[in-house]
């Protein structure tokens, strides 16, 4: 990836980050909102625009090794600069320590999410790929 992906991928996740902190503050970060709304606005929808963004990244890309690629760096940006802004602002500031993995489970839960759904979207776009150049080379042969 060059290095103006990387930078929009940064941004991406950091812009995320920010309205969901900004949303939150209300509530002490989602502390006192209920566990039904969390999971829709917390993990559903961020889920699917997810998919939605890595599938349209992967299906862009020229090769399939560049497929898994992107899928990676998606998976590392939209994971490790959350993780280290909420570690930031509730184990540092917030002084909960390491505790913030379970006092706010769905801050945690996203950690993981993304390297649940980012491996299979990778591997759909590439057997796509896959299929479209066998079938690619069966049309040239006739």
């Amino acid at each position: 990836m060059r290095l103006n992906q990387h930078r929009h991928l940064f941004c991406l996740a950091t812009t995320w980050w920010t309205l969901f902190f900004i949303a939150g503050l209300p509530s002490h970060y989602f502390q006192t909102t209920p566990v039904g709304k969390i999971v829709v606005f917390g993990e559903i929808l961020p889920a699917v625009a997810l998919i939605y963004y890595a599938w349209r990244r992967c299906a862009r890309a020229e090769s399939i090794a560049q497929v898994w690629q992107r899928a990676g760096w998606i998976g590392f940006y939209m994971t490790v600069p959350l993780f280290i802004y909420d570690y930031l602002y509730l184990a540092v500031h917030q002084e909960l320590g390491w505790s913030f993995l379970i006092s706010h489970w769905y801050l945690s839960a996203f950690y993981i999410i993304p390297w649940l759904l980012l491996p299979p979207i990778a591997l759909m776009v590439a057997r796509m790929k896959t299929a479209a150049q066998s079938g690619d080379g069966d049309n040239d042969a006739n």
